[in-house]
């Protein structure tokens, strides 16, 4: 209980310093807590893509404690930004990792584990 207090209270802190607001087609107003890794073409989109859901995958098959929804949360952004370059093709996948995105924020370690696998199920169908 300790923990999980003082994991929001520093994700709280952290979100007040320096943030801008993110998309606006989004359904709900965010901040930026971590800038998106980004790439300058489709190539190096899917590249970072590919790079960032191997890291979500190491991080769903471990123990998933406070510290790697953390780290869920900070892949998201790269993730989000990603898929929103790819265009329509990935558009549902893109709901489903704002969804983790925001279950990460609340430390729902289920709900992130549910939707990253769910994401991760449908990328390998969209990037085999």
């Amino acid at each position: 209980m300790i923990k999980q207090s003082f994991a929001i209270l520093a994700l709280a802190a952290f979100g007040t310093l320096g943030s801008l607001p993110v998309h606006a087609e989004d359904a709900a107003p965010r901040v930026n807590h971590y800038e998106a890794k980004k790439g300058e073409s489709k190539d190096e989109t899917i590249a970072i893509l590919r790079e960032t859901n191997a890291k979500l995958k190491e991080l769903l098959d471990g123990e998933m404690g406070e510290y790697d929804i953390h780290d869920v949360h900070s892949l998201s952004y790269t993730l989000e930004d990603a898929l929103l370059a790819l265009g329509d093709e990935a558009k549902g996948l893109h709901k489903i990792v704002t969804d983790m995105h925001f279950a990460s924020e609340g430390l729902d370690r289920e709900a992130v584990i549910d939707y990253g696998r769910a994401y991760l199920s449908g990328i390998e169908k969209l990037l085999p």
